[in-house]
């Protein structure tokens, strides 16, 4: 029972390496330009035959898969991302991404060089043809793109995020308008309160709080760049002051330097990425 659901888990953790455009520029073209060598060196799937009787140069006709994906992704990617202002997706949301993209490469390529004209189980069987192709082809550069981002990425955002120097903490109200203030090392956590959230942080000698209005969805992404992430759908907390992370029936649940009267509760949904960073932190682990 253990397995799914640290499966489930990993599937609700957001997922950042397609968040720079430049690395989805690489995804594009690292995938185009697989399938342009790919198609070129191999000739698979008795590809040849397929155009014995066209006049275009079959050189053109097979870079041409890899130019018309790359099309694709370019759209996926960067266009339709941009108009629906997509920022950040979670673990189920890149595979499902991913499933798209592949049904609009199977129905792009259909429709190029396909015969739409087909019907019944002959249009189902090239649909088909077409897609185990296209995902052939695809799936490589895809995932190895991915493998490569992800090791050369993860333990440097980790190190980012642990060795963040001091910095003012801005908080902003819902019509951007400076409200608070901090200074990092004095900022515990954020906890939402119906429309406004509670601003915990040190003062002096003691702790107090401070409400703005505003949501944890807007200082989510207001404050991505600085070590302040959400933990739970109502808190979010200053990873630089987690001391101790206790594991219980409930879940995991973090203890704050400075702030030793409440434990910070992580959510499900947030539970591997917080794994994740208290073991790179080398913090203590109470059972």
């Amino acid at each position: 029972m253990e397995l799914p659901t640290v499966f489930i888990d990993f599937l609700r953790q957001p997922f950042h390496l397609l968040d720079r455009k430049k690395n989805r520029w690489l995804l594009i073209l690292v995938t185009g330009i697989f399938a342009i060598l790919f198609m070129n060196l191999y000739v698979p799937f008795n590809i040849s035959n397929w155009y014995k009787k066209d006049t275009t140069p079959l050189f053109i006709i097979l870079s041409s898969f890899g130019l018309i994906g790359m099309i694709v992704l370019a759209i996926s990617q960067l266009v339709i991302r941009e108009i629906f202002n997509i920022r950040k997706v979670k673990m189920y949301g890149i595979v499902l991404w991913f499933i798209v993209e592949l049904i609009l490469l199977t129905l792009t390529m259909f429709f190029i060089y396909g015969n739409p004209a087909l019907e019944g189980s002959k249009l189902i069987n090239e649909l088909y043809l077409t897609f185990k192709y296209t995902i052939l082809i695809l799936i490589i550069p895809y995932a190895g793109v991915l493998f490569y981002l992800s090791t050369t990425q993860k333990g440097e955002s980790m190190d980012v995020l642990l060795s963040a120097g001091n910095h003012l903490v801005n908080i902003l109200d819902e019509n951007g308008e400076l409200q608070l203030a901090i200074d990092l090392d004095q900022l515990l956590f954020i906890q939402s309160a119906d429309n406004y959230v509670a601003v915990h942080f040190i003062k002096g000698e003691n702790t107090t709080k401070q409400l703005v209005r505003t949501s944890l969805k807007n200082l989510e992404r207001e404050l991505d760049e600085l070590p302040i992430r959400r933990c739970h759908r109502s808190f979010m907390v200053n990873v630089n002051k987690i001391s101790v992370s206790m594991k219980s029936n409930q879940g995991l649940s973090l203890e704050l330097k400075d702030y030793p009267k409440e434990s910070i509760p992580v959510s499900k949904n947030y539970k591997f990425f917080f794994t994740r960073l208290i073991k790179r932190k080398e913090l203590p682990q109470d059972e």
